[in-house]
């Protein structure tokens, strides 16, 4: 008996331990600044001599709010996305509603797109160089809409997208949606493998202008495919990527696609090293008469990145591009990424 009294006190003590530590946390709403930016320092040589200067690419300023433990708002200011020609312009980044819940992931408003979001995270160097989609203007980074995405595993994830097509820069009311719709899979620990296209219904008011002495086109929706396999741990992380952009600006037969490998690695305390190489070839509808696209060619970048505190990281590097009928241009940069 005294042992069976024994038994029923410890289970009962059990019981109440377990049903403190499954006692609800009670929550407070919180928000917190945001606050990067990515600025560089870049000297051409040779046929690039003439390209030397210090620039700023990316002034983030913005504010998230928990507002309740599924639900949180994002604004950001973009202070420098409108770097143009010499003049800066401040732009509406991201503006934004977001629901997270058991895997489930939603994004209403203005908002960063899954197009090339896995690329960016693997290739770990946005402050460096955009990834291959962004870089040749095959896709945009944000947008206005809903995207949406839920981890079905460990191994499935699946993303959707409506939104206008347009970029954060250009918001406007028209007959224009871009629908997207993305698979990763992580077969084991460390590794993506993921596929994505989209289709963007056409509009006259959203088309490409034609080339001189170009009167007339066929015109069709625009088609995105591109596939991407990637490895990150600790101490390596790199990628491959194909991507192909069909009847860009709706006029058929105008396609680019090519191909990105990167690879990085960790060689010492605060130190990391990092290379890219990029290859791009467009085609051309059957009545123009010359190549459209003059990012097509080659690009190189090998670097080290310096990490001497959690906010700032410093990034040497030398690249070459090769444009498709042109000189190879040689670039010495030194690029920041100030993050708070």
């Amino acid at each position: 008996m005294k042992i069976y009294k024994i038994s029923v006190t410890a289970m009962l003590f059990l019981f109440a331990t377990a049903a403190l530590g499954q006692e609800k946390v009670e929550f407070h709403p919180s928000g917190k600044v945001i606050a990067r930016s990515f600025f560089d320092f870049g000297q051409g040589f040779d046929e690039a001599k003439n390209e030397t200067g210090f620039d700023i690419s990316q002034a983030f300023l913005g504010y998230s709010y928990q507002f309740l433990p599924s639900w949180s708002a994002t604004l950001i200011i973009d202070g420098a996305s409108g770097n143009t020609a010499g003049k800066i312009e401040p732009y509406i980044r991201n503006a934004f509603v977001n629901y997270k819940n058991k895997g489930f992931d939603l994004n209403v408003g203005m908002a960063g797109l899954y197009q090339f979001a896995a690329q960016e995270t693997y290739w770990k160097y946005r402050y460096v160089q955009k990834t291959f989609q962004d870089l040749n203007k095959m896709g945009n980074s944000v947008d206005m809409g809903i995207m949406a995405a839920y981890k079905f595993s460990d191994f499935l994830l699946i993303d959707a997208t409506a939104s206008n097509g347009e970029g954060y820069k250009k918001v406007v009311r028209n007959g224009s949606t871009r629908i997207a719709a993305g698979v990763s899979v992580f077969p084991v620990k460390n590794l993506i493998i993921r596929a994505y296209g989209d289709i963007y219904n056409e509009s006259e008011e959203m088309r490409d202008n034609l080339p001189t002495g170009i009167a007339t086109a066929d015109y069709t929706a625009q088609k995105m495919l591109s596939f991407f396999t990637g490895y990150q741990n600790d101490a390596v992380s790199g990628g491959v990527e194909f991507a192909k952009l069909f009847n860009k600006g709706f006029i058929k037969g105008k396609n680019t696609y090519g191909v990105s490998a990167f690879v990085s690695g960790k060689v010492a305390d605060k130190w990391r090293i990092f290379g890219r190489y990029d290859w791009l070839k467009s085609e051309n509808p059957a009545n123009f008469t010359a190549n459209w696209n003059d990012l097509d060619g080659r690009m190189a970048i090998l670097g080290a990145e310096f990490q001497p505190f959690k906010q700032l990281k410093i990034a040497p590097n030398f690249r070459l591009t090769k444009p498709e009928n042109a000189k190879t241009k040689p670039y010495l940069f030194v690029n920041f990424e100030f993050n708070l």
